[in-house]
């Protein structure tokens, strides 16, 4: 007979996982399609992409670490989504102050917030700026390591919960010498899967580019965290009844 009180912590920690995946998609900066011609500032893709990438980086740690404990599953797995961010980031400041010749600016503020530098007149005339300063790029390590932390949430706790173990092997070290196959390929796939959902729903909020915190596209986080924890619930409850099957 199914626990209850197992399925009840399984959907909210699917859906806590969602809510850390769209906040971080928010520190994240995105550029588009114009900063792969450097008039903007960030990443020259879009949202679901840098997430993705990010994310699975993080989901192979988690897989790797499938039978530890939960907290240091998760850690880890942040700690891996935002070193390769990080280096994402910082081969773009590269090709961008040795290729292109513009320095890392933003046209928003005048100063960076982390540096104090005056940025604004490196900005070159007719584009919002270009590269990844400071402040962006930290906010872009620490939304990578929260997109990453509920990701590898999102995958052990279903992992975790189709391999049928209890509660306090759910939140602590599970007792399994070799993995399940079955139970990591629906986790994996349900983890990607919520990489896409809220990344999506936090890409219609953000319409286009953000430049991290400092953007004020940040102010639409409360209602598009709720929509991504109810949008994941949502989720949740599909892939566990999916998952009785396996």
């Amino acid at each position: 007979m199914m626990d209850v009180n197992l399925m009840v912590t399984v959907l909210i920690l699917i859906a806590v996982g969602g809510v850390l995946i769209a906040l971080g998609v928010f520190f994240i900066p995105v550029g588009g399609a114009p900063a792969a011609m450097s008039t903007a500032t960030g990443v020259a893709t879009g949202c679901e992409m840098i997430v993705v990438g990010a994310g699975v980086t993080g989901l192979f740690m988690a897989a790797t670490l499938y039978n530890q404990f939960l907290p240091l599953v998760i850690v880890t797995a942040g700690v891996s989504s935002a070193i390769m961010m990080g280096v994402t980031m910082l081969v773009l400041n590269l090709i961008v102050v040795y290729g292109v010749g513009a320095p890392p600016s933003f046209a928003r503020k005048e100063y960076d917030p982390v540096t104090k530098e005056h940025v604004k007149p490196y900005v070159t005339p007719g584009t919002v700026g270009h590269g990844i300063p400071t402040a962006t790029y930290l906010g872009g390590l620490f939304g990578a390591f929260l997109a990453g932390l509920g990701g590898a949430l999102t995958f052990s706790v279903m992992y975790r919960f189709t391999c049928g173990v209890g509660l306090a092997e759910m939140l602590g070290v599970l007792a399994q010498t070799s993995p399940n196959v079955a139970a990591i390929a629906l986790s994996a796939i349900t983890a990607v899967g919520a990489y896409l959902i809220n990344a999506n729903i936090t890409a219609y909020s953000i319409r286009g580019v953000i430049e991290s915190w400092i953007d004020p596209k940040f102010e639409a986080v409360p209602r598009t965290l709720a929509a991504c924890f109810s949008a994941s619930l949502l989720f949740g409850i599909l892939i566990v009844l999916a998952s009785m099957t396996v």
